[in-house]
């Protein structure tokens, strides 16, 4: 599978997984920052410092090209870093965000494009909050 084409079923996979991860209670129907951040500043600044800061450095070292799960132990690394940063605004919740960073990890490996990783990430967080807003506007 080509990169465009492991990007292509990420964009339309993202609202499916939004849905089954709202509607089973796994996340949260309430987003806990405004809209502005969540589609845009979080995306540019989460990317940029964990892609274009983090994982390219880890990338350069010898270990870097070392893979687990078609993943580099670099993604593997900023996944968790991400994991982590994630944890004290939503819990155990945030080990969801693993395979979205994974996948964006991958992307920017193959690509070395940090505005495709932001988009991308946006685009999570929007499919995220549609479902969610559908969902509590279908239970009022």
């Amino acid at each position: 599978m080509t990169v465009r084409q492991e990007a292509l079923l990420v964009v339309m996979a993202a609202p499916l997984v939004a849905v089954a991860g709202v509607q089973s209670g796994v996340l949260t129907q309430t987003p806990a920052a405004p809209l502005w951040y969540l589609l845009l500043a979080a995306p540019i600044w989460e990317e940029l410092l964990f892609r274009r800061g983090l994982q390219e450095r880890l990338l350069r070292f010898s270990w870097g090209s070392r893979r687990l799960l078609q993943f580099s132990l670099p993604a593997w690394i900023v996944g968790c870093v991400f994991v982590l940063a994630h944890l004290p605004f939503q819990g155990v919740h945030s080990l969801l965000v693993l395979l979205p960073a994974l996948v964006l990890g991958r992307l920017f490996e193959h690509t070395g494009q940090v505005l495709l990783c932001i988009a991308l990430h946006s685009w999570f967080n929007l499919c995220w909050l549609l479902v969610a807003g559908t969902v509590s506007a279908g239970m009022r």
